[in-house]
């Protein structure tokens, strides 16, 4: 099973701990009109696959798993992430702060 081959509890605690950051970051700043918020992609290919050290059998595992989890069936891709980045980004979302933005076919409410 994909959970014999991949690391997935400091992971998934890393990206609840950029969730933690930004929301105690955006208390912190928001009295300077700071405002913080999270983009939460969710399993985009990249490079960073690859450095993990994985066999291919583990990392097509991990791929099977994802396709059968995710509510989308498939990976992300960076263009999709990336309106994400720029909307939290741009005076669009002027009125958001101490929020994650998940972008991840479903995968996390599930």
């Amino acid at each position: 099973m994909f959970y014999k081959f991949f690391a997935t509890v400091p992971y998934f605690a890393a990206k609840a701990a950029v969730r933690s950051l930004a929301r105690t970051l955006a208390a912190e700043l928001a009295a300077r009109k700071i405002r913080v918020n999270a983009l939460s992609p969710g399993f985009v290919p990249t490079n960073f696959q690859s450095k993990m050290g994985l066999s291919p059998e583990a990392l097509d595992s991990f791929g099977s798993y994802i396709k059968q989890s995710a509510p989308l069936g498939r990976f992300g891709r960076p263009e999709e992430i990336a309106p994400g980045a720029v909307f939290l980004a741009s005076d669009e979302s002027s009125y958001m702060t101490a929020a994650d933005l998940v972008i991840d076919g479903g995968f996390m409410n599930v």
